[in-house]
Parts: C-alpha cells; structure tokens; sequence
C-alpha cells in the first residue's frame, strides 16, 4: 500500500506490543514455579518455572509479530490497478482482518498472563495451543473464499496476475491453514511446551511456503 493509515498501523502496533509491555510490567511479581496443569482433584500434576512460561510468551508474541509483518509488507499492493470504489473497499476489509486478528491475540495473551500472575494457570500449555490453532484455523476458513484483491490473502506475483491461479491458490491455502490449526491443537495437548514451539516454527515456514509454491508452479503450468 503506497499510504498507509498511520494511524491505525500504531494501533495494531500497540496491540502487538500491549501484552509484552504488560508480562514486563508484572513479571518480578509473578511465582518462580507456575503450576501448568491440574488433576481431576485440583491438586498440580505438572509445574514449570519462570522461563518456561517465557518461552510461551516469546511464542505468542512471535506470532502476533509474524501476523502483523505478513499482512503489512509482504507483498506491497499496487492499488492504481482497482477502480477507487473496490480499492476503499478492499482496505477496509484489510484493516478490518487486521484489527480481529491483533485483538484477538492481544486479549488471549493478556488474559494468559494475568491468570498465571493470580495463580490460576491450569492447562496453561494446552490453551496456548488451542488459542492459537483456533486463530490459523479461523485464517484459513477467511482464504477459502476470499476474491481476488491486492490487499489481502496469498499476494504473489502469480495470484496477482490471474484470478483463476488466485482462486486456486487460495483453496489450497484456506485446507492448508484449516487443518494445519487443527493438527496444532490435536498436538498441543500431547506436546511439551519446547516441541509446540518447534512444531509451530515448522508449520509456519509451511504454511507460507507451500502456496507460493503452489501459485509459482499453477503460473507456469498454465502458460508454459
């Protein structure tokens, strides 16, 4: 986008920064030993230190921060190829994603440490991974149907060229994002909170990776 609204980009920002801001402002208050999952007695079976639950924070805020830069500069839309109507249209549906995907995850993480700063961080590990699986999950049903546009979805020099390459791209982005959510909350229940993390790094060069291969490969099958 040629002008962005200043505005609202530091507001997303501060949504983004709000919950590191916040773990900062408590974290010498917080336990040395956080209880991260209880038995059917309410008595902890599990409990995990200060840099463990960190490690957990780091992650969230790694995503928050990888949402916000992919939407933001990856790639820069050239709005002078859609009539002015369609383009006001498309940036409000931009920003639009963009505010529900930050609050979503600025509330869920602000919420995450407050519970353990009050000591009730029970399945602490597991809701990190849902919440997050939920919102790929969310993402990938947003790219099943989104329309052809230079603001939002798989952006890449092939999609842009091609509605019918677009279209497909983003079918196979919308399954991929859906039930790579899916397997992440599947897994989170299982996985420490180091393989989750690993897990979630893997998943996220694949689910960035794959439709631009996927929409290099469609362009130049169809044109030779």
């Amino acid at each position: 986008m040629k002008h962005p609204d200043y505005v609202k980009e530091l507001l997303l920002l501060l949504l983004v920064f709000v919950p590191m801001v916040y773990l900062g402002v408590i974290w010498n208050s917080l336990p040395e030993i956080i209880p991260t999952n209880y038995n059917l007695n309410g008595v902890p079976d599990r409990v995990g230190d200060k840099q463990e639950f960190l490690l957990l924070m780091i992650f969230l805020f790694f995503t928050n921060g990888l949402l916000y830069f992919l939407f933001r500069y990856i790639p820069k839309p050239d709005e002078n190829e859609e009539p002015a109507t369609e383009t006001t249209n498309h940036i409000k549906a931009y920003y639009r994603i963009r505010f529900r995907i930050h609050i979503y995850l600025a509330v869920f993480t602000t919420i995450i440490i407050y519970l353990v700063s009050v000591g009730r961080g029970i399945f602490l590990e597991k809701w990190v991974f849902i919440g997050v699986g939920l919102l790929i999950s969310m993402i990938g049903l947003v790219l099943r149907n989104l329309k052809p546009n230079n603001f939002v979805g798989v952006r890449t020099p092939w999609t842009l060229q091609s509605d019918e390459i677009w279209l497909k791209v983003h079918a196979f982005a919308g399954k991929l994002w859906l039930y790579a959510g899916i397997v992440i909350i599947i897994a989170g229940m299982f996985l420490t909170v180091v393989s989750g993390v690993f897990m979630f790094i893997f998943a996220a060069m694949a689910l960035a990776a794959l439709p631009y291969i996927y929409s290099y490969r469609l362009f130049y099958v169809t044109h030779g």
